[in-house]
């Protein structure tokens, strides 16, 4: 599944408030900077952020983004909700999910540049997906106002019919990039049936799958880390990363995965997506006085990412919350003709 989560979000909540976020200027003065970097991570294993957090520290973190943009909040307390159903979940879906190789054996993909996911299968139970789905939909209700009534009805489509039934239907969606989910939705009617307009329903899915596969990455860091990964993609489940950060105190790149959470270095004089090492074909731009949150292009593939500085923030965030406030850089990139790396995502 190819989708950005955050701008699932994002999307989600202008739809259900017919407003949302406020309008850019027409015309935004960007700094742009060659990329030049003095050093590099050197190998040195650091721990990176474990997942999921606590919801003291998110809420302390969304604090702190709402008191700079107030427009943020209506998202925020969706993002809060969802998260809060994910994590009470989570110890469920543990019990039900197991890895089937040895470290050794995982370490071994790893080292030959292969996915856990793609030599694995990710099994998940169709009762407990349809019972999370049913939670994340009555989360947002009460999050949301504005959210439709028909959300609380979604767990009795005919796809969330227990047995063969439902199993089909979350091996078909978890293979679908967004906009092919949104299609598939379309296609099936499950969108009229419903009453819920596809991306709303995608959102829904999404969202359910996350906490499994979170799970699942989860129990594969127990085992081994990802300090042998070093690929655009998620070391678990394939996803393309489409978020950075800058650590504060080395200045190493740390991809996420949107979809399970992970998070890996990778080298920050390389396209995570195309492999270019050309220096004067990679670099970044910010809005004045936001410096810490970035736009890092590369002029070969004219893909970007999306990346916090935590040296320039003068602390460490959670990307999650994070990725949601640098939202606008979306907009900012796609204006400058860059391409989301949507499109990039490795399939399992």
């Amino acid at each position: 599944m190819a989708c950005n989560i955050f701008y699932f979000l994002q999307s989600y909540v202008i739809i259900l408030t017919s407003g949302g976020m406020e309008e850019e200027k027409s015309r935004i003065f960007i700094i742009s900077e060659v990329f030049k970097c003095q050093w590099e991570s050197k190998g040195v294993s650091f721990l990176e952020q474990v997942y999921p957090p606590s919801m003291d520290k998110v809420t302390r973190e969304i604090e702190k983004n709402v008191k700079k943009n107030k427009d943020l909040s209506k998202i925020y307390e969706v993002y809060k909700s969802v998260l809060a159903v994910q994590l009470q979940y989570m110890d469920r879906i543990e019990k039900t999910i197991s890895i089937e190789a040895d470290p050794d054996e995982l370490k071994d993909l790893l080292r030959n540049g292969t996915f856990i996911l793609s030599g694995y299968t990710l099994n998940m139970e169709g009762k407990l997906y349809k019972e999370l789905v049913q939670a994340i939909c009555e989360a947002i209700k009460e999050a949301s106002a504005e959210a439709p009534d028909n959300l609380l009805n979604l767990h009795t489509a005919e796809e969330f019919t227990e047995g063969a039934n439902l199993e089909t239907f979350i091996k078909d969606i978890a293979k679908l990039n967004k906009q092919d989910l949104q299609d598939y939705l379309e296609r099936t009617e499950m969108d009229q049936r419903t009453g819920l307009d596809s991306e709303v329903l995608s959102f829904v899915l999404v969202m359910a799958l996350s906490t499994f596969y979170s799970v699942y990455m989860k129990k594969i860091r127990e085992n081994i880390d990802f300090t042998l990964w070093r690929k655009g993609h998620c070391p678990v489940c394939g996803q393309v990363a489409s978020f950075a950060r800058h650590r504060g105190e080395d200045g190493a790149r740390v991809l996420l995965c949107w979809l399970c959470h992970a998070e890996w270095v990778f080298p920050r004089i390389e396209c995570p997506y195309c492999g270019n090492k050309e220096q004067k074909k990679l670099r970044f731009f910010y809005l004045p006085g936001e410096k810490a949150r970035q736009v890092h292009v590369c002029e070969v593939c004219n893909k970007y990412l999306k990346t916090v500085d935590g040296k320039a923030l003068e602390r460490d965030v959670l990307l999650d919350v994070e990725a949601i406030a640098c939202g606008y850089l979306d907009d900012l990139a796609e204006k400058e003709g860059y391409k989301r790396p949507d499109d990039m995502t490795q399939m399992h």
